[in-house]
């Protein structure tokens, strides 16, 4: 019998374990209200994924790190206050982090969250129950495409990068587990990205993957 190439498997966050695309929204949209600025969906959904510190100049202008920081410090306070309520796991994907739980997989989230919003998801999901390590892209040097967080998880988890699965949603995220030598799912929903066919395995949700597809990939 040939060994499985897959040894362990690595999350993204948002788009893959969860929605919090409209916690973010609302979080943005509250701090406008405080600095007395418009703000529109477009302006969200066009800079959606987006870092903070490139976010906040399109709203305010120039600005110093110091205030950028600031803000952004405020704007994720709100985030947590609306996550907290509202933030659910996406279809299939809390049965599949407990059947490969189950099957012994070493697990870990690789995320360009902020580390306190990892933090704040993990405990109201209860994602430690699966998960051998947390990451945040507030540890590595280099955010997505470059690989830095998905072998910073890999090097966690004590497992070679080449026998790592990334689970993605994200075009970049994708191009970072290419660059890291990693398989890839990539979740794709409705939407038909080309940079998504890259990956090993495209789906539309992850009621769509077993552990018998996770074995068959080569």
């Amino acid at each position: 019998m040939t060994e499985a190439i897959v040894r362990a498997v690595i999350w993204d966050l948002d788009g893959v374990i969860i929605d919090s695309a409209d916690s973010h929204r609302k979080a943005w949209y509250r701090l406008a209200q405080d600095l007395n600025i418009p703000y529109s969906d477009e302006q969200f959904w066009s800079t959606f994924g987006w870092r903070n510190d490139a976010i906040i100049p399109t709203m305010v202008g120039e600005a110093t790190p110091e205030r950028i920081k600031e803000l952004a410090d405020r704007k994720e306070a709100y985030f947590r206050d609306y996550a907290r309520h509202t933030i659910a796991f996406l279809p299939g994907s809390e049965e599949l982090l407990a059947a490969l739980h189950k099957a012994g997989y070493p697990q870990a989230l690789a995320s360009s969250t902020p580390r306190e919003n990892i933090a704040l998801i993990s405990e109201v999901l209860g994602l430690e129950r699966y998960l051998n390590a947390l990451v945040s892209g507030e540890e590595v040097a280099r955010g997505k495409p470059a690989p830095d967080v998905f072998l910073k998880a890999a090097d966690s988890l004590g497992v070679a990068p080449t026998r790592c699965l990334v689970i993605e949603d994200a075009v970049a995220g994708i191009e970072a587990a290419r660059a890291g030598g990693m398989r890839s799912i990539a979740v794709a929903g409705e939407r038909d990205l080309p940079g998504l066919r890259a990956a090993n395995l495209v789906v539309k949700d992850l009621t769509e993957v077993s552990l018998q597809r996770i074995r068959a990939l080569a």
